[in-house]
């Protein structure tokens, strides 16, 4: 694993098993949170249109279920990688995002980093494949965003303050 210096504190990148058991942590409270609101949608739609519905009313409610999809997910990862560098699945297994020289990303680089993320799904995930093969664990949303995701420790949490 690689490790870099910041002044007195060592930065240690993050285990590929460490990183991918966050991501899927993630994911479920993700899927969860989308599930729940999009069963009070679809009760919504219900109670106000009969079943079996109008095929332009069903794209229209499927339209809605895949926008609420994507304003969540971008929402959840740029608010909490911007606001303190951990989504939940990190802050559970110790790691945080951090930029290359190990400061807090802020809004601007979070919203780079989810937006490589997408980029880095696209052509069959093979944007990951730098976390898997480069020294810092980087994939190619972290090389956009100029972060990397190292483990979290109490004394780097009071620096980033």
């Amino acid at each position: 694993m690689g490790e870099a210096s910041d002044g007195d504190l060592v930065l240690s990148s993050s285990g590929v098993l460490r990183r991918w058991a966050a991501f899927l942590l993630d994911q479920l409270i993700l899927g969860s949170l989308w599930f729940l609101l999009s069963s009070w949608t679809g009760v919504v739609y219900l109670s106000v249109s009969r079943w079996p519905g109008d095929p332009q009313n069903l794209m229209a409610l499927a339209a809605v279920l895949g926008s609420l999809g994507i304003f969540l997910h971008a929402a959840y990862w740029i608010v909490f990688l911007g606001g303190c560098g951990q989504t939940p699945g990190k802050m559970v297994l110790g790691l945080e995002v951090v930029s290359r020289e190990g400061r807090a990303i802020g809004y601007r680089r979070a919203a780079c980093r989810w937006l490589g993320m997408l980029l880095a799904m696209l052509p069959l995930g093979l944007g990951f494949f730098g976390v898997l093969v480069t020294r810092e664990r980087r994939g190619l949303h972290d090389w956009l965003a100029g972060t990397r995701v190292v483990r979290a420790s109490p004394a780097r949490a009071d620096s980033l303050r």
